[in-house]
């Protein structure tokens, strides 16, 4: 099985999360390669106002351990459609699109998002 993580499981990781923070453990423990996260996810994630810069190299290391998926033509062309369908800000859009494009399963708590996305994208809640 392969995940891509949306950033509130990654800002739920670094907030100490018993519950996230296992489940990723134990998925890099299994296959360090399962776990991949969007460009978008690192953005949004480094962007956080509350980071101190003593903070963002540290965090970086952390986005880092993740397999990192960049922007592809296929990806721009279905956070497009899924934009003009569904609603979907830019970020999530394209983490569905990334998710969609590459086969894999979304691992998000956020719960409007899940009920947008889940009849097209197999999607895991923490």
């Amino acid at each position: 099985m392969r995940y891509l993580l949306d950033s509130n499981i990654l800002i739920g990781f670094l907030n100490g999360d018993k519950k996230i923070i296992d489940w990723i453990l134990e998925r890099k423990r299994e296959n360090k390669f399962s776990l991949s996260i969007s460009f978008i996810s690192k953005i949004e994630v480094l962007s956080l106002k509350e980071l101190k810069n003593g903070q963002v190299n540290e965090l970086e290391r952390f986005l880092n351990s993740f397999y990192m998926i960049y922007l592809s033509d296929e990806i721009i062309n279905l956070s497009a459609a899924l934009r003009r369908k569904n609603f979907l800000s830019l970020g999530d859009a394209v983490v569905v699109a990334t998710t969609i494009s590459n086969k894999l399963i979304l691992v998000t708590n956020d719960k409007v998002l899940i009920k947008k996305v889940k009849n097209f994208v197999e999607v895991l809640s923490i």
